[in-house]
């Protein structure tokens, strides 16, 4: 996956940290569908650290 501006081919999988909701998607989700929890999510790609 490349991370050019304006665009990427691929989705990327995000999970919410309150319910562990996961989606997958080209953009980080303000809200999750599950829980209602806005600003949640975290890019399962990336480090917890």
């Amino acid at each position: 996956m490349y991370d050019i501006k304006g665009g990427s081919d691929t989705a990327s999988t995000y999970e919410c940290l309150i319910c562990g909701e996961i989606i997958t998607s080209d953009t980080r989700a303000e809200k999750c569908a599950r829980c209602g929890s806005t600003n949640t999510f975290q890019n399962r790609a990336l480090s917890l650290e």
